[in-house]
């Protein structure tokens, strides 16, 4: 297949958008309008020829957006369907490279609201060993989802002219397999149609930018467990009385009833509510943290806590499957979480009568956001956190409750046992230029009280959020 140079992109943005209520593509999306993340990837890949074919709100989007060449064509009638747009985008490209005496050796057609684009899945198809017969090279997500982009050689442009309707290429597709290409992607390729497709999306978007990043700057693995070498900062008294958010929790708990405590780490929460319900079934992948959180349960003898290995959502043949409880809880879990909508989803699933989650203001490992820039040049992108969850619930259609506590402290036992969980949270290798910079950061940052190290952070609160499952 040629390179990116000889192909042209047609970005369709004509539509209403009338189950978002109007407006999605100028819609903003982590700083930015939901549009302009798709033409940012397209800029990326350096197309031949970029065409957006503009319909409703075609005055506020070209008034909004940081153009960089790329061609306006408006839809004079875009209620006659998304068939329209694309022939007349693809008219538009073919008319202007021809001219320039460069045409095309293939088109790829790109929907003005799915900003998650991932630029290596348009690579992926432009690589596709594909043949004149089958001209069209379309991804299969692992996660399901449309055809979308599409790419098109030149072999096959005459389907252009076979579109009609308002769903664009999706039916002639579908009807000519024996036309396509299907490349098997990892991942998927979300639409906006909604503001709960954009709580979604945002979401996602902040988690995938947040782990390139740290995908960019870390210099040594995860390792398989980890949590496991850090398994002492997370156990706790179960039978302990100065923390807001456990005593909230504590009101919410009833005798009888069973709790699925998703990420229950060393038990820091699924031990004391074992001392008021009837089980506690908690879910935790960590070898470590499952170590931990049974030999706290032996020393204080509480035998009602059912550790189960699983990661969440639960497989469908898993241990976890059609698991049920009166309460789900997530504690400080989920930041992380890309697809966060199943994740939501599996939660609500096991819960009978109420979900509940604990998280901070800002993520746990926020705590260290002052060294990113002096050790990686860069701010840190930030996870999503409470104030994103709650926003989700509600366009979820939820009626989430939140209660606020000031954010504890976190101490350590040493300079040492600080300057090692910074440099996790990092991805520093020890002993490094990196590292030795590091370590005098963080011993010019410390502070000491109690014979505990911390740092000093912003103030922030811990949310405990409950709401009815659906």
């Amino acid at each position: 297949m040629t390179g990116p140079a000889r192909i042209g992109a047609i970005v369709l943005a004509a539509g209403a958008s009338r189950r978002f209520g109007g407006g999605k593509l100028l819609a903003p999306l982590n700083g930015a309008p939901v549009l302009a993340h798709v033409l940012r990837t397209a800029a990326t890949l350096g197309f031949a020829a970029t065409i957006v074919v503009l319909g409703h709100d075609a005055d506020a989007i070209e008034a909004a957006i940081a153009w960089t060449g790329e061609r306006r064509v408006r839809n004079p009638d875009p209620d006659a369907g998304l068939a329209s747009s694309l022939r007349l985008g693809f008219e538009a490209l073919r008319d202007e490279t021809e001219a320039a005496g460069s045409p095309c050796d293939a088109a790829v057609v790109l929907l003005g609201d799915q900003p998650l684009l991932d630029p290596a899945v348009v690579r992926a198809l432009f690589a596709a060993d594909t043949t004149p017969d089958r001209p069209v090279v379309v991804p299969s997500y692992a996660g399901g989802g449309g055809f979308n982009p599409v790419v098109i050689h030149r072999a096959g442009w005459s389907v252009f002219a076979s579109v009609s309707g308002d769903r664009g290429l999706g039916p002639f597709l579908r009807s000519h397999p024996e036309l396509i290409l299907e490349v098997d992607m990892p991942g998927t390729n979300p639409d906006v149609d909604t503001r709960a497709d954009l709580a979604e999306v945002a979401w996602a978007d902040r988690v995938r930018r947040n782990r390139e990043q740290v995908d960019r700057h870390r210099e040594v693995p995860d390792g398989p467990d980890f949590y496991g070498p850090v398994t002492a900062l997370f156990r706790a008294d179960p039978g302990r009385t100065d923390e807001p958010t456990l005593e909230r929790l504590r009101t919410l708990a009833r005798p009888g009833e069973t709790w699925l405590d998703i990420g229950a780490g060393a038990g820091r929460y699924a031990l004391p509510l074992a001392l008021i319900v009837e089980e506690v079934i908690a879910v935790e992948p960590s070898d470590g943290m499952r170590t931990a959180l049974g030999e706290l349960a032996l020393e204080y003898g509480i035998s009602n806590v059912r550790a189960v290995a699983e990661r969440w959502p639960p497989a469908p043949d898993g241990a976890l499957a059609g698991i049920r409880a009166d309460v789900a809880l997530i504690a400080h879990i989920g930041y992380d979480i890309e697809a966060i909508a199943p994740f939501h989803d599996a939660m609500e699933g096991a819960a009978r009568r109420l979900c509940v989650a604990v998280l901070m203001e800002q993520p746990p490992a926020s705590l260290v956001d002052p060294f990113w820039p002096p050790i990686h040049g860069e701010a840190r992108v930030a996870l999503p956190a409470l104030p994103e969850f709650v926003d989700l619930l509600r366009a979820r259609g939820r009626a989430p409750e939140v209660q606020l506590d000031p954010r504890p402290s976190r101490g350590f036992d040493s300079l040492d046992e600080l300057a090692d969980f910074v440099r996790r949270q990092l991805w520093v290798a020890p002993g490094g230029i990196a590292d030795m910079r590091l370590g005098e950061l963080v011993a010019a940052s410390a502070t000491q009280a109690d014979g505990r190290w911390s740092l000093t952070t912003p103030a922030s609160a811990v949310g405990v959020v409950s709401w009815t499952p659906r």
